[in-house]
């Protein structure tokens, strides 16, 4: 079994702005430049847009236009929790699951981001949580605390 990745950061601001950041303006703080399907090919991304609501769809429109799906949103608790069924251009038979929870601390909120279900991607499952376990390190503890940051400045 493939260990879960676990990312915990506090930021200073209550659960409901943590969440809306993350889910809401995703688009504004994701970066996109380096951590997107169109960084791959040396571009950057015209947006990253995630639909808030359990259903919604998780997608990056490419430097061309194209539209990739990266996945779907399985819970919405609007400042408690958000799982996400992640599967970039991939079937969502082969998603990991994301899962972010929102705990009010006594001077702000901490902030998990777990990713999980590695075993979905067979043998691929080792490699792919490799990448990711430094990827959810510039994207979620650097960029994402960055932006809350910001707007609790």
């Amino acid at each position: 079994m493939t260990e879960p990745i676990i990312k915990t950061i506090e930021v200073p601001c209550p659960p409901s702005t943590a969440f809306d950041a993350f889910t809401r303006d995703i688009g504004t703080w994701w970066p996109k430049e380096s951590h997107s399907v169109s960084a791959m090919d040396g571009n950057t991304a015209r947006a990253v847009t995630m639909e808030p609501h359990v259903g919604g769809s998780l997608t990056e429109t490419g430097y061309d236009g194209t539209i990739h799906h990266w996945g779907s949103v399985k819970v919405f608790k609007p400042g408690e929790h958000l799982q996400l069924a992640w599967h970039i251009n991939a079937p969502e038979s082969e998603a990991s699951t994301v899962d972010v929870t929102f705990t009010k601390t006594g001077s702000g909120t901490r902030v998990e981001l777990k990713h999980h279900n590695w075993e979905n991607l067979g043998d691929r499952a080792d490699d792919t949580r490799e990448g990711y376990n430094k990827g959810w390190v510039n994207v979620f503890e650097v960029v994402y605390a960055g932006y809350l940051a910001k707007l609790a400045a």
